[in-house]
């Protein structure tokens, strides 16, 4: 990251509440949608006008811009007490604010009142709103089996993978745009570098003005953030990185470690597919069991850390992934109702 890359994300990770309205500013845009010049018009030559017309104009013009100068002051204190009025809602960093169910059925947003829907095929929050009304809080579970595609109010595209939740206000009114995580996303942050993008997950947070990268936080062995593009930084407790595409910040006990990686493989699920390259077999079954509803046993744990390169679409059935599982040749599963078994 440059130096001037870091003093933006600071700056504006440090920024303060808006300034008061600049009149001067509201003035020359009164102006230049009025077709007026932007100086003093009442002060300007004749030469603008026909001599015999300018001084019948001319009281015109006075009362004109004074009305015209009252507009703008108004306006610009409409717009900037509006920013100061719209209280912000802000996520918890600690803990999730809004009680959901251990699991769903089906894609659910669930209120701050409690009060919970099915979501449509696919969400995008009103950017229309008026600054001025109240901000609310929500909260979208994935089930088992489903993925889905959300745009913030913002303009941030979000993918949420089976068994996730995000939760996040219906609109970003304060100085950072905040959503907690639990389960797996793929995050393309629309840009705004005055407002950074946080996301809070039990075990990482990550800090962004606009780039692309993927949160996986199921639990703390397997907590990661992956960077695609642009610049992220990451935390955990008193510890921070900065990532620059293609690396992965993880956990390794007391450490946040970095290293390079792939980033083809971890994002294909959002695209239809399960990419496992040199995975474990016992990762590759948890994430199966996950989309399928499933439960795994194996008969030989020795086969747990057995490494395999294993590709197959979601939208396969159970039996169809499996057969494919099997034509690799090196373990044999088979389906028990709802019981995988590895021999």
């Amino acid at each position: 990251m440059s130096p001037l890359e870091q003093w933006e994300l600071q700056s504006a990770l440090n920024r303060e509440h808006a300034s008061a309205p600049d009149v001067e500013a509201a003035w020359a845009d009164v102006c230049q949608r009025l077709d007026l010049p932007a100086t003093d018009v009442a002060e300007e030559t004749p030469q603008q006008a026909p001599a015999a017309l300018w001084p019948r104009m001319r009281p015109f013009v006075r009362w004109a811009a004074g009305i015209a100068a009252v507009v703008a002051l108004v306006l610009g204190y409409r717009y900037w007490s509006a920013s100061q009025m719209a209280v912000p809602v802000n996520v918890n960093a600690d803990s999730f604010a809004i009680h959901v169910p251990d699991s769903v059925d089906a894609v659910t947003i669930t209120t701050a009142d409690g009060h919970a829907r099915q979501a449509e095929e696919e969400l995008a929050l009103d950017k229309s709103v008026d600054a001025i009304t109240p901000a609310q809080l929500m909260a979208l579970s994935i089930p088992r089996g489903h993925d889905y595609h959300l745009t913030l109010a913002d303009g941030t595209q979000v993918w949420l993978n089976a068994e996730s939740r995000l939760e996040f206000p219906d609109r970003f009114n304060g100085n950072t745009r905040e959503v907690r995580l639990e389960g797996e996303a793929y995050f393309e942050v629309k840009r705004d570098a005055k407002r950074p993008f946080i996301v809070h997950t039990d075990y990482l947070t990550t800090r962004v003005l606009g780039t692309a990268f993927n949160v996986r936080a199921r639990s703390r062995r397997d907590a990661s953030v992956t960077l695609v593009s642009g610049r992220v930084q990451v935390g955990a407790g008193d510890l921070a990185k900065v990532l620059s595409p293609g690396e992965q910040a993880a956990l390794s006990g007391s450490q946040l470690a970095v290293k390079s990686v792939d980033t083809y493989p971890i994002i294909q699920w959002k695209e239809g597919f399960f990419y496992f390259d040199n995975q474990s077999l016992f990762f590759i079954m948890q994430e199966l069991a996950r989309w399928y509803g499933v439960n795994v046993s194996f008969d030989d744990t020795s086969k747990m850390q057995v490494r395999l390169h294993f590709v197959v679409e979601r939208s396969k059935s159970l039996r169809e992934a499996i057969a494919n599982l099997n034509a690799l040749g090196v373990v044999h599963a088979e389906i028990e109702g709802n019981m995988v078994i590895i021999n």
